[in-house]
């Protein structure tokens, strides 16, 4: 009995120190992927999140905001970012740049491929798993947008055109008046059950408002099957 005494403590220091350093123990992407997985993300505030990745994020993308934030406990935060605070950014659909880090704020850095392609969002057997990430679709470029100003600002990728309104905007304000406006008639890519790409003729307005309804609707019903 008196070898159990002494074993028992042991035991649960070690369990302890164990959960302690899952972040040391994993590597970058198995916490990311494990961070992605689980079944109980609760949605988290920027204020919950640790001041050291609020600091990266501030650094690493000075000009963006958060669009919504979640922590899987003990693993860490998953976070999507925007690229305005006044208005919805139709080329924020196509990004697959999601930002990760631990419980304690230590960023979280993937060596999986480019984080411009669609990613794994399915399963080879065509099953959305929602345990991936990927865009909701992809504009087919070159497009361009209608400033404010009856200006014109266009580009090949969405870096291209962030960085021309980006101008913009430090020169004209940052208001909901001035919001561009995407030319229509475009065509993006979208990705079926099966990963095969399809090319979506967008021709008015109300196309586009489907679109944006249908990634708002897959976001929020992956949100809710989290929760279940």
């Amino acid at each position: 009995m008196k070898i159990y005494k002494y074993i028992l403590p042991l035991f649960f220091l070690a369990l302890i120190s164990s959960c302690e350093n899952m972040d040391q123990e994993m590597s970058d992407d198995e916490l990311i992927q494990a961070i992605i997985e689980s079944d109980n993300r609760i949605s988290v505030t920027k204020n919950e999140i640790p001041k050291t990745a609020i600091t990266s994020l501030n650094f690493k993308m000075p000009d963006e905001v958060i669009r919504y934030a979640e922590l899987a406990p003990e693993l860490g935060f998953e976070i999507e970012m925007k690229s305005w605070d006044f208005f919805d950014f139709e080329l924020d659909y196509e990004r697959n740049d999601n930002q990760y880090f631990t419980t304690k704020g230590r960023e979280l850095e993937s060596t999986k491929g480019n984080k411009d392609d669609w990613g794994d969002k399915k399963d080879q057997d065509g099953k959305d798993n929602n345990k991936k990430r990927g865009p909701c679709f992809k504009f087919v470029y070159p497009i361009s947008y209608t400033m404010a100003d009856s200006s014109i600002i266009s580009g090949n990728n969405r870096k291209e055109i962030h960085s021309q309104m980006k101008a913009y905007f430090e020169k004209n304000g940052k208001t909901r008046e001035n919001k561009p406006r995407l030319n229509l008639p475009i065509q993006v890519l979208t990705l079926d059950d099966t990963k095969k790409v399809w090319t979506k003729d967008i021709l008015s307005p109300d196309d586009l408002r489907t679109l944006w309804e249908l990634c708002k609707k897959s976001k929020k019903e992956d949100s809710d099957k989290k929760r279940d």
